[in-house]
């Protein structure tokens, strides 16, 4: 929060209730060009902090806004775990993702990945794809089988 800004809004409405003070404490022998123009002076000083209230409105919301956007990073950042290659949630109600590597570390997005339920993803925002440990490991089994009975027919 900038606090110029409040000591400025402050300073306003200083300024605009001491000129208040003056004019209802003024006698009725003042003169009337002298009452406008402290009217006028109370007017500026009203508008000004106004201004200044505005201000710090602003400041505050904004300040309220990136508050609420840093706890909702944190409690992500709280939730999540990696399990190569992908992101996953972990809630009290269990599991959610997978959730894109990449987007995650390079923009903390959380961008859900598509996949084929056999252990392939694709990220449909940075387009890459990912492959599970377990599906490697079958394709790496897949081919070593075909690799031992190739073999075998061979010595026959």
């Amino acid at each position: 929060m900038d606090f110029a800004a409040v000591t400025a809004a402050l300073g306003s409405l200083r300024t605009a209730t001491d000129i208040a003070k003056f004019i209802r404490e003024s006698d009725l022998s003042l003169d009337k060009a002298e009452t406008k123009l402290k009217l006028a002076e109370l007017i500026i000083a009203i508008a000004d902090a106004k201004l200044d209230v505005v201000n710090v409105q602003e400041k505050l919301a904004a300040a309220e806004t990136q508050i609420k956007s840093l706890e909702a990073d944190l409690q992500v950042k709280g939730e999540i775990r990696w399990e190569e290659p992908l992101y996953w949630l972990e809630h009290q109600s269990g599991i959610d993702g997978p959730f894109c590597q990449h987007c995650y570390d390079n923009g903390r997005k959380l961008v859900r990945l598509q996949g084929n339920g056999e252990g392939w993803y694709e990220c449909k925002v940075c387009k890459n794809s990912y492959e599970t440990k377990e599906l490697r490991q079958r394709e790496a089994a897949v081919q070593a089988a075909t690799a031992a009975a190739f073999r075998r027919e061979r010595r026959y």
